[in-house]
């Protein structure tokens, strides 16, 4: 399905526009400025980064529109692995593995129409976009990192050992980028130019090869040191990632931290944590940033001292799914389980988790986003037809709030993202993204 509508703007409306664009103008001025002004680069409004937020939390304050319906699919040509993100400027980020063209989009919210595209090398698939409040694009690919405008013009170019994942600011102005290699670093938005001297957590990491032990990511295999996006906590200058250590049998939960010592800013260890089974997927931080919540290899979830890496609790679940979840501020979490799983809440009682409410009728098929609103953002699968669509769920009790059509989608979606403005976006493992839109007048 795909629609478009197209108008001129006349009277107010043109005024309005052209206040848009000079408002877009005088940002892009700003961003050259001199230095009087903090240019820095921080996350856009919006969903900016994978798991929407530096904590990978998956939560969404602004509330959608009541009358929200499908405003337009499009088709990317390949498979997608990565979930979307939509910038402050309401763009669709996505990245795709096609066999050619493009397989970066950044996609107009109003007709799907491609602001720009690119074909970059192997790895950038598995990666979700950084944006920040220029709409700036921050992406990797085997080997390099790299900056791009809004427009699609390269900022800069870092090369890397290894392949990027999916980035986070770490601090304004600071890019955090971790590879597949163990590889890690502080990078200047602006300039592309490293903060702190970079850090390799495996001696077994080689620059000359960058895509080597990228099949481990997608499996969560020994070669792929890090496979996930870290969890940043930029109030305490520390991030979280979940390790496979070179030679190990199982994976770990690492923090370290990045804060200045004597004026100079380095990488530092703050603790490290053996879960018997090892570590699957993202870690994840409470919005008060005091618990970290990682998977387990046998399908339970474990909530850490994020300060200390001590084992506050775990639970089992069945399932790690993606190994991905969502938390509300309160401590309800839906974890991702396996696809078709029944879709359950758990929630934070601080010393321990408790079962929350169950909805054995819906196959889940994607990751959840829960909403200041008190709904949560899921797809689930008809099990009959084999039918997707997008259901908005009470938080409190799993109840379906409203459904919305996903037309001619199957297999499983990577994500819910939710825009600024309430607008929700979803992509199917096959290439096909959703964007959900108010009604135009």
């Amino acid at each position: 399905m795909r629609r478009t509508r197209t108008r001129r703007p006349t009277g107010a409306a043109a005024v309005a526009r052209v206040a848009a664009v000079l408002a877009v103008a005088a940002v892009a001025v700003s961003s050259c400025s001199d230095g009087t002004d903090d240019v820095r680069s921080i996350p856009s409004a919006g969903w900016s980064s994978y798991g929407g937020n530096a904590s990978n939390s998956n939560f969404a304050y602004p509330t959608s529109p009541n009358d929200l319906e499908l405003s337009w699919t499009r088709p990317t040509g390949g498979p997608i692995s990565a979930p979307l993100t939509i910038s402050g400027r309401q763009n669709v980020g996505v990245t795709s593995r096609t066999d050619n063209g493009c397989n970066v989009f950044v996609l107009d919210s109003r007709a799907g129409r491609k602001n720009f595209c690119k074909r970059m090398a192997a790895g950038v698939e598995l990666n979700s976009m950084l944006v920040d409040q220029y709409d700036n694009v921050y992406l990797g690919e085997a080997g390099l990192f790299l900056a791009y405008t809004g427009s699609g013009g390269i900022r800069w170019r870092f090369p890397t050992v290894g392949v990027p994942v999916s980035a986070k600011f770490a601090a304004p102005g600071t890019v955090l980028v971790t590879t597949t290699q163990g590889q890690v670093l502080l990078l200047d938005s602006q300039t592309g130019q490293a903060v702190a001297p970079g850090v390799s957590l495996r001696p077994d990491a080689d620059a000359s090869q960058p895509s080597f032990g990228l099949g481990d990511c997608v499996s969560a295999g020994p070669n792929c040191a890090i496979g996930a996006s870290p969890a940043v906590d930029e109030q305490a200058q520390r991030f979280y990632l979940n390790f496979w250590p070179q030679g190990a049998i199982a994976s770990e939960v690492r923090a370290l931290s990045y804060s200045e010592v004597n004026g100079d800013r380095a990488l530092r260890d703050s603790w490290t944590t053996q879960i018997p089974s090892g570590v699957i997927g993202t870690p994840t931080l409470s919005s008060d940033r005091t618990t970290l919540y990682v998977f387990d290899r046998l399908g339970s979830i474990y909530a850490l001292d994020a300060a200390t890496g001590k084992r506050k609790w775990d639970y089992f679940i069945g399932g790690y799914g993606f190994g991905t979840m969502t938390v509300s501020p309160d401590g309800t979490i839906i974890p991702t389980g396996v696809i078709g799983a029944p879709l359950i809440s758990v929630k934070d009682r601080g010393d321990r988790a408790e079962a929350g409410w169950r909805r054995n009728d819906l196959q889940a098929v994607s990751l959840s986003t829960l909403t200041e609103a008190g709904t949560a953002w899921v797809v689930a699968r008809n099990p009959q037809t084999k039918a997707l669509k997008l259901l908005e769920v009470s938080s409190s009790d799993g109840t379906t709030k409203r459904t919305l059509d996903l037309p001619q989608a199957v297999g499983f979606t990577t994500g819910v993202a939710v825009s600024a403005s309430g607008r929700v976006a979803t992509a199917t493992n096959l290439g096909e993204i959703y964007f959900f839109d108010a009604p135009k007048s």
